[in-house]
């Protein structure tokens, strides 16, 4: 039998072995830390593997032998088809390279995830999490595995085990990551869709009509400014915002050049009970996604939130994002028109734990709304 026949032999076993145990994951029966570390066995099976295909890729010289390059095109047709979402990534969880079952999983295509950190792909709390975790791996000190949740796909669990795989050539270990779908919300090979899962065309014209009817609300709200007052508009409005679009809304209005908070709305419970009087008596001038978008008079939409300061801090330093757990932040200034002045304020929208960031349409939406509340608050002579 030639090599080749061997190698293809023992990849189809070792990608029977790996189906089992992704059932065996589903029944809950199973002992998650035996299968844990009959992954690592199959991960460690996978390096291994695949290393004498990728020192004969990267060996020096420029004629390269028809059976390196034969083994080179073996090793990445074993990396893009390995039925298990894997990526490649540095110490710092850089990606080098993910599959086809990554990128599915995941919601991101290789093209966009590479030279991206990992990490950034996480909800807010988990990135620090995986980042120590990869450097530990990158620098020797063992594989291991945790919980992470995307961003991209709302908030899904995902068991990570990392594993180091040092490649020939490189003086620098890289990190192995394979990602394993942990929540009810199933992950389906590629190839093999999720009947209950609807179709794009389905979710856009919701999402669509589910803005197209906030913005009937918010306007709704502004046109009853002369009976109910222009404060009191604009907070209807700005409720009405938060409920369909994040967790909070906060809208500050431009009085005399100054900043001044005059609307907070948040969920109606709150791992926090501080945190909205915290924000009520936080100083806009110190918050610096407002600034920036007043100074600006435009939208700053923040998908992943990665600084924490930039909400400002709370009365003990703390990070308000951070307090908020929020993964994404919008914040867009009350003009006519994006760009234009006078500029009336800004309203800002937070959302929390593994909500999805906020869209370009959410975003343009938003910025239509910030428009009309503009007009309003010319008129918002009420003390605050």
């Amino acid at each position: 039998m030639s090599q080749s026949q061997v190698s293809g032999r023992g990849f189809e076993d070792f990608a029977l072995r790996v189906e089992e145990l992704r059932a065996a994951h589903a029944d809950r029966g199973s002992d998650p830390a035996l299968l844990l570390d009959a992954a690592l066995v199959e991960l460690e099976r996978a390096v291994e593997f695949m290393r004498p295909a990728y020192g004969a890729a990267h060996a020096p010289g420029d004629d390269v032998p028809s059976g390196a390059r034969a083994e080179q095109r073996l090793f990445k047709a074993i990396f893009e088809n390995l039925p298990v979402p894997v990526a490649l990534v540095d110490g710092e969880t850089v990606v080098r390279r993910v599959n086809t079952a990554a990128a599915d999983l995941t919601g991101l295509t290789a093209g966009y995830a590479a030279g991206r950190p990992l990490s950034a792909f996480l909800r807010p709390g988990d990135r620090p999490v995986l980042r120590s975790q990869s450097a530990a791996v990158a620098r020797g000190e063992g594989s291991r595995s945790l919980a992470v949740r995307l961003v991209q796909r709302t908030g899904s669990l995902v068991r990570v085990t990392l594993s180091e795989a040092r490649l020939p050539g490189e003086s620098e270990p890289a990190v192995l990551v394979v990602l394993w779908p942990a929540s009810d919300r199933l992950w389906s090979p590629p190839g093999r869709p999720d009947p209950a899962a609807p179709t794009e065309s389905v979710s856009v014209a919701a999402r669509d009509a589910a803005l197209t009817d906030l913005m009937d609300r918010t306007s709704g709200a502004l046109l009853r400014a002369g009976t109910r007052g222009p404060a009191a508009a604009l907070r209807a409005a700005t409720d009405a915002v938060r409920e369909e679009l994040a967790d909070w809304a906060v809208l500050d209005l431009l009085r005399d050049g100054v900043l001044t908070r005059l609307v907070v709305s948040g969920p109606e419970q709150t791992d926090d009970p501080g945190l909205e009087k915290e924000i009520a008596q936080q100083d806009p001038e110190g918050c610096p996604v407002v600034a920036e978008a007043v100074a600006a008079a435009s939208a700053v939409l923040d998908g992943s939130a990665h600084d924490r300061r930039r909400f400002g801090l709370d009365g003990g330093g703390a990070p308000m994002l951070g307090r908020a757990d929020a993964g994404s932040l919008l914040t867009v200034a009350l003009t006519p028109a994006a760009g234009d002045l006078p500029v009336r304020g800004a309203l800002t929208l937070l959302r929390t734990g593994t909500r999805p960031s906020f869209s370009l349409a959410e975003a343009g939406c938003v910025e239509r709304i910030a428009g009309h509340m503009a007009i309003v608050a010319e008129r918002c002579a009420e003390p605050v």
